[in-house]
């Protein structure tokens, strides 16, 4: 992972990515968020050999793919207030939860994924880095009654079904937060409020704003 014997390189490497691609959109991660985000990082990578948690393993891609991308939607912070009752929609190994719960310590995180080993992974780490405010669930999604404030989906692809249990599960005046490449065109709906474009290293983000 590109580290020195203290292990600070990597660490520093990534504060320095996240500040790059990010600062210019209002988003500012400190260095401790940089540092627990490598923490994750670290254990996913170990975690990775025997639980298949991402395809993602050369450092500098996953510090763009995985935690630059994630970050985006952070540009909105009121969408992300303090109390916001969030679910993560297909979390996978914990994006853009972990990074976003870091972000939000204020707001209450749900990562939902339908694989066991990915949920244990992200409790196991999220408890042992401290990040009280994220929680994963092993949960189908057409099961959850559960009402949020946002509901935030990443990769998994929407479609009328999902939207429409989205709909039913989002609180008044709740949002949904959908990411699309630049190639993709968003679900269209009344309900979207807005979409907005991030430029990074590995292209054009866009990420959609849907109120309900």
């Amino acid at each position: 992972m590109n580290r020195d014997k203290n292990g600070n390189v990597s660490r520093e490497t990534l504060h320095q990515i996240l500040t790059k691609n990010l600062e210019k959109y209002g988003i500012c991660v400190t260095e401790e968020m940089a540092e627990r985000c490598f923490l994750f990082w670290d254990r996913l990578v170990f975690w990775n050999k025997t639980h298949n948690l991402t395809t993602v393993t050369d450092f500098h891609e996953a510090a763009l793919l995985h935690f630059v991308d994630s970050f985006f939607p952070a540009s909105e912070k009121s969408v992300f207030f303090d109390g916001a009752k969030v679910l993560d929609l297909g979390t996978g190994g914990g994006f853009p939860g972990i990074p976003l719960a870091l972000y939000f310590p204020k707001a209450d995180f749900k990562l939902l994924d339908k694989s066991r080993k990915k949920i244990s992974f992200i409790n196991l780490t999220a408890a042992e880095l401290g990040i009280v405010n994220a929680e994963g669930i092993n949960q189908n999604f057409f099961e959850i009654t559960e009402l949020y404030d946002v509901v935030v989906s990443r990769a998994v692809r929407i479609d009328d079904e999902i939207f429409e249990h989205c709909r039913k599960i989002i609180n008044p005046n709740g949002r949904l937060v959908v990411f699309y490449s630049s190639q993709q065109e968003p679900f269209q709906n009344k309900s979207l409020e807005y979409t907005k474009s991030y430029d990074f290293e590995k292209g054009e983000r866009i990420v959609a704003f849907y109120r309900f």
